[in-house]
C-alpha cells in the first residue's frame, strides 16, 4: 500500500521521470513538428488536506512544476501522426500520453493518470494497524460499557490520515478495415490504494450496539476490456461491441479487537474475553456486457436501435457468521454465486411532417433478472448473541430485486413564423419491482416549450412540466415477508409483520406530483454585451406520506453578463443561486410492554409527533477577465469566486422541546491570476498566483471528540478550514 512518503516520492520525481524521457526520446523531439516544454518552480503556503484534495498539494512549502507537449502533422506525402505529452509533472495528480497512426488507417494511444483523493489527516485512533486488515487495541487496554469508562482511551491515541490514490493505464487500438469498416479496441487498467472510514461494530439491538469509527483498507483492482466494431454507408450504421471488467480487492476482511465490555452480550464478545470481530470488505466481481446499435435514414425520417445485455457475477467465499463464536447451523453454502442479468432496448424514430412541424418517438425497455439462489441464513447477531433457531426473527433470507419497465414518450416540434417555436412532449413509464412495498408504478409526464424573440436583438423560452406517479397498493409487509422464513412467518398475525411503520412512504415508490417551472432569457443589446438569465421553480408533493418525506421544493436562479468591447480583452460577472426545501413527519410510539410495535393505535403518541424542515440555500457569485495587455507580448486572466452554502433544520414537535440545531455552513473564496510573458519568439514567461479560503461550520464534526458519544470511538476529524496561497513561475519553450 502506498503511503503518505510513497506519495511524496512520486510528487517528486515526476518531473525527473518526464526530463528522462525527453533526454531519451530526444531523436523523436528532433522529429517533432511542433514541440514545447514547460518547466518551473511552486510554492504552497498551507498544510491542508482539504486543499490539495485533488492536486496531492497538501503540504506547505515548493514544489516543481513541469510539462511537454510533442506533436508531429503530416504532410500530404506522409499522413502518420504522433503525439507525445505530460501535464502536471512534479504533482500527484500527472499524467502522460502517446498516440501514433495515420489518418484513415490505424491509430494506437497509450495513458497514464495518477489520481489522488485526500479526505482529512486530523483523525485519531486508538487502533494500532489503522488502515489495515488487522487493527488491534494496546496491551494495556481496559474495556468499558461506554467511551466515558475507556480510562487508557487518552494515552493511546494515534493520528490517522484517510486518503486513497488510483493509477490508471489505458491503451487503445483503431482500425480503419475499409471505407466502411471500423475496429477499436481499448484495455484499462487502475489500482486504489489507501483507507477509508468504516463502523466497526458489536452487538445488534435495542441499546446494546457499540462501535469504532475506523479506517479499513483500500487496495482495488479494476481490469476493462472493450472491442467494437462499426460499419457506416450511405445513410445507414451499425455498431457492436464487447465490454467485460473484472474487479478485485486485496483484502478480504477487516478484524478489529472489540474496545467494550457489554453485560447484554453474551459471554465471549467483550474486550475482557478477547473478542476480535470481522467484517467483510468488497468482493470480487466481474461484468460483461454486449451492445448492438443500428441507426439508418431515409429521406425526411430517421430511425435508430440499440440492445444492451449485461451479466452480473460474484462468488467470493463467505466468512463465516462470526469470528468469536462456533455456528451451530453452518452457512447454508460457501458464497452467494450471485448473478444478475439485465437487458435495455431503445427504439427511436423521427420524421419530418411537414415543413414546419417534426415527430419524434423513443421506446426505452429494461429488465432485471436476479438470478441469485435464495437461502436461510442463521445469522450471529454482531458477534454478541447466541445463533437464533431456523424458525426466528434472526434467520434471514436474501432478497433479490427483479425490475421491468417500459417507458414511451413522444415529442412534436412545430414551427411558427420566425424565431417562434413550440415543442410539446409526453412520456408514459410503468415499472414492475419485485420484494418491495409497492408491485408497480405508473408516471406520466408532459411539458410544453415555447420558444420566441421577444425582440430583434433578445431570445427567450419558458417550459411548463407536470409529472404525475400513482403507485399500487402500499403493502408494508412484503419486505419482512420476503426477508423472513416463510415457517416463521406463518407464525406471527398483523402488526408483527411489520418492519417500519405501515404509514411511512418511500419517496421513490408512493404516489408523487411534480410542477416546474424553468424560463430562459437571452439578451443582446450590442455585439459587445450579452445577458443571459435562467430561472427554474420545481415543487415535488407525496400526497399518500403521513409518515416520510412530504413535500420537496428546488429554486434557482442563474444570470450571467458578459463584456467584450474589442478583441483585446473581455469580461464577465456572474450570479447563482439554489434553494432546496425539504419537508419529513414522524410518528411517536410509547415504549413500555407494547405487544405489537405500530398498532393498535393507543400506542402512538399523538402528542409527540414530530416534523421536520430543512432547507439548502447556496449562493454563488464570481468575475472574469481576459485582457491582451501587451499585443503579442503580456497576457492577463483573472478569475474570482464566492459561494457561501448554508443547511438549516427546523424539528417541532407539540410535545417535545428540542435542543436547537445549529446551521450547517460552508463558504469559499477564490482567487487566480495568470499571466504569459512572450520573451522572444519561442521563449514565454508564465507567471501565477492564487489563493483560496474554505471555511466550514458542521455540528456533526465540530467539538465532536473520539469519546464525545457514549457508544461509539469517532475519529474526531473537524470540519476543513484553511486559507492557503499558491505562487508558480514556469518557463515555455519550443525545443524547435
Amino acid at each position: 500500500m502506498c503511503n503518505k512518503f510513497c506519495y511524496a516520492r512520486w510528487r517528486e520525481s515526476g518531473l525527473i521521470i518526464g526530463a528522462i524521457l525527453l533526454i531519451y526520446a530526444w531523436p523523436i523531439v528532433a522529429a517533432a513538428q511542433v514541440s514545447s516544454v514547460e518547466i518551473g518552480l511552486g510554492y504552497n503556503s498551507e498544510d491542508s488536506y482539504r486543499s490539495g484534495q485533488y492536486t496531492g498539494l497538501t503540504q506547505a512549502g515548493g514544489f516543481a512544476v513541469g510539462g511537454f507537449s510533442l506533436l508531429n502533422q503530416p504532410d500530404d506525402a506522409d499522413n502518420r501522426h504522433w503525439s507525445v505529452s505530460g501535464k502536471n509533472l512534479g504533482l500527484e495528480s500527472a499524467s502522460l500520453g502517446a498516440t501514433y497512426g495515420r489518418w484513415g488507417s490505424y491509430s494506437l494511444s497509450l495513458d497514464y493518470t495518477q489520481l489522488p483523493h485526500y479526505r482529512f489527516n486530523d483523525g485519531r485512533t486508538p487502533f494500532s494497524g489503522s488502515g489495515s486488515q488487522t487493527q488491534t487495541l494496546p496491551s494495556d487496554w481496559v474495556g468499558a460499557s461506554s467511551t466515558s469508562g475507556l480510562t487508557t482511551l487518552t494515552s493511546s491515541l494515534k493520528q490517522v490520515n484517510i486518503d486513497t490514490r488510483r493509477d490508471r493505464f489505458t491503451g487503445g487500438v483503431e482500425w480503419q478495415v475499409s471505407q466502411s469498416w471500423r475496429l477499436m479496441s481499448e484495455y484499462r487498467h487502475e489500482t486504489k490504494q489507501g483507507n477509508a472510514p468504516l463502523a466497526a461494530i458489536f452487538g445488534s439491538t435495542g441499546g446494546n450496539p457499540r462501535g469504532s469509527i475506523v479506517a479499513r483498507p483500500v487496495d482495488y483492482q479494476t481490469d476493462e476490456i472493450t472491442v467494437g466494431l462499426s460499419y457506416v454507408k450511405q445513410g445507414t450504421q451499425y455498431n457492436f461491441s464487447y465490454n467485460t471488467i473484472r474487479f478485485s480487492n486485496n483484502d478480504e476482511a477487516l478484524r478489529f479487537d472489540n474496545p467494550f465490555n457489554n453485560t447484554q452480550w453474551l459471554a465471549g464478545a467483550n474486550f475482557q474475553d478477547g473478542a476480535v470481530g470481522q467484517i467483510a470488505l468488497e468482493p470480487d466481481n466481474s461484468s460483461h456486457q454486449f451492445t448492438f446499435s443500428a441507426a439508418r435514414s431515409f429521406g425526411s425520417s430517421s430511425a435508430s436501435a440499440s440492445v444492451i445485455s449485461t451479466k452480473l457475477q460474484q462468488d467470493d467465499h463467505f466468512l463465516p457468521y462470526s469470528s468469536v463464536f462456533s455456528a451451530a447451523a453452518p452457512l447454508p453454502r460457501q458464497d452467494l454465486d450471485a448473478e444478475v442479468n439485465s437487458l435495455v432496448t431503445n427504439l427511436n424514430f423521427s420524421t419530418r411532417l411537414n415543413r414546419r412541424s417534426t415527430l419524434r418517438l423513443r421506446y426505452n425497455y429494461r429488465e432485471r433478472d436476479n438470478k441469485t439462489a435464495q437461502d436461510l441464513y442463521q445469522r450471529i447477531p454482531g458477534d454478541a448473541a447466541a445463533q437464533g433457531g431456523l424458525v426466528s426473527s434472526q434467520t434471514r433470507v436474501n432478497r433479490i430485486y427483479d425490475l421491468k419497465r417500459d417507458k414511451f414518450s413522444a415529442d412534436l416540434n412545430y414551427r411558427f413564423t420566425g424565431k417562434t417555436r413550440l415543442l410539446a412532449s409526453y412520456e408514459y413509464k410503468e415499472t414492475d419491482r419485485s420484494m418491495v412495498d409497492v408491485a408497480t408504478t405508473e408516471e406520466d409526464t408532459g411539458f410544453i416549450r415555447l420558444s420566441f424573440a421577444p425582440s430583434t436583438n433578445s431570445s427567450a423560452w419558458i417550459k411548463l412540466t407536470r409529472s404525475e406517479r400513482r403507485a399500487s397498493t402500499y403493502d408494508s409487509t412484503v419486505p419482512f415477508i420476503a426477508g423472513h422464513n416463510p415457517d416463521y412467518v406463518a407464525t406471527l398475525v398483523g402488526n408483527q409483520l411489520f418492519e417500519n411503520d405501515p404509514l411511512l412512504r418511500r419517496f421513490h415508490l408512493t404516489d408523487r406530483d411534480r410542477d416546474q417551472l424553468s424560463a430562459n432569457f437571452n439578451f443582446f443589446p450590442s455585439d459587445e454585451v450579452s445577458l443571459s438569465v435562467l430561472a427554474l421553480l420545481a415543487e415535488d408533493d407525496y400526497p399518500d406520506a403521513k409518515v416520510g418525506l412530504q413535500e420537496s421544493n428546488k429554486r434557482s436562479l442563474s444570470a450571467d453578463l458578459s463584456y467584450s468591447p474589442e478583441t483585446s480583452w473581455q469580461a464577465s460577472i456572474y450570479y447563482n443561486y439554489e434553494n432546496y426545501d425539504n419537508q419529513q413527519s414522524g410518528f411517536a410510539r410509547r415504549g413500555g410492554g407494547n405487544p405489537t410495535p405500530f398498532y393498535p393505535e393507543s400506542v402512538r403518541d399523538s402528542a409527540n409527533n414530530w416534523s421536520v424542515d430543512s432547507e439548502d440555500d447556496v449562493y454563488t457569485i464570481g468575475a472574469g477577465v481576459d485582457w491582451e495587455f501587451m499585443a503579442g507580448k503580456l497576457d492577463l486572466a483573472l478569475d474570482a469566486n464566492y459561494t457561501d452554502a448554508q443547511t438549516e433544520t427546523r424539528p417541532f414537535s407539540p410535545g417535545i422541546t428540542f435542543l436547537p440545531l445549529a446551521d450547517v455552513t460552508t463558504k469559499i473564496t477564490t482567487l487566480s491570476l495568470k499571466s504569459n510573458y512572450r520573451l522572444q519568439p519561442g521563449r514565454q514567461l508564465s507567471v501565477g498566483y492564487s489563493y483560496e479560503r474554505y471555511k466550514s461550520d458542521d455540528w456533526a464534526l465540530d467539538g465532536a471528540g473520539v469519546n464525545t458519544l457514549a457508544n461509539i470511538l469517532l475519529l474526531g476529524n473537524a470540519s476543513p478550514e484553511y486559507a492557503g496561497h499558491i505562487f508558480q513561475v514556469s518557463l515555455i519553450f519550443d525545443l524547435q
